[in-house]
């Protein structure tokens, strides 16, 4: 939509750094509480998070037991589910539209002119920010990047800075603000989200190389085995491959 009125657009793709095994407890609860969860229900949520205990074991020598103080169970049912109801307020404290998936967020806003909209996203990530550090959660560094989205031609790579302090100090230590790196000026332009490549140019050109390498392995693997097969199984196995590939496209 943007693109059509001709605007730029800056996305910033949030990674969370060890997202379930940091979700703090007293919040968590806090926040079921708020959206109803309350008795004999929020007290069942209490005792699921508490008591649990872990150890290492290396060639058989277990480590002592140590309780589990931060954190949601991974590989459970609920798991995810109280993550995203951790997680679910952070676009009730920004302007910026939000996509959240699990851990995966991306932050967006777009704007006719681009130095308006940098001093915009700036001052809305200050706010994510902070929203990261009361709620005990830290951004990876190395990970967290942003991408310009434009048609217009001949931009270049305008001279775009987004800082973040990831450990919780007053950001006027200079020592420990890091710069975002920006996916425009890579020599791969794309980032990966949600299991899509996403590049500045929305064309999905890497997207669609990185698909056809998977089917044509595929492919090879089917001629290889077509005389194991019957005939009824590689054509369900062949219609499944190509309607992936075009679904994708």
């Amino acid at each position: 939509m943007a693109n059509n009125k001709n605007e730029f657009t800056i996305a910033i793709f949030c990674d969370l750094r060890k997202a379930f095994d940091t979700v703090n407890h007293e919040i968590l609860l806090k926040k079921l509480f708020n959206i109803g969860v309350r008795g004999i229900e929020l007290e069942w949520f209490k005792d699921y998070l508490s008591n649990r205990k872990q150890f290492v074991s290396i060639n058989n020598v277990n480590s002592n037991l140590l309780s589990i103080i931060l954190g949601v169970p991974q590989g459970s049912i609920l798991g995810p589910l109280l993550f995203l109801i951790y997680i679910n307020d952070l676009p009730s404290i920004t302007n910026l539209k939000s996509s959240l998936f699990a851990d995966d967020t991306m932050l967006l806003d777009s704007h006719i002119d681009l130095h308006t909209l940098v001093s915009n996203v700036n001052s809305e990530f200050q706010k994510v920010k902070s929203y990261f550090n009361q709620n005990k959660l830290s951004l990876h560094p190395e990970k967290t990047k942003f991408v310009l989205f434009t048609n217009k031609k001949n931009v270049g790579t305008p001279p775009i800075v987004f800082n973040y302090n990831d450990i919780n100090n007053p950001i006027s230590n200079a020592d420990l603000i890091y710069p975002m790196e920006c996916i425009n000026s890579l020599p791969s332009s794309s980032i990966r989200f949600l299991g899509v490549m996403i590049d500045p140019l929305l064309n999905f050109k890497e997207h669609i190389n990185k698909l056809n390498s998977k089917l044509a392995t595929g492919l090879y693997y089917l001629r290889t085995s077509k005389n194991f097969l019957n005939q009824t199984a590689l054509k369900y196995i062949y219609y499944v491959l190509c309607y992936s590939y075009l679904d994708m496209y």
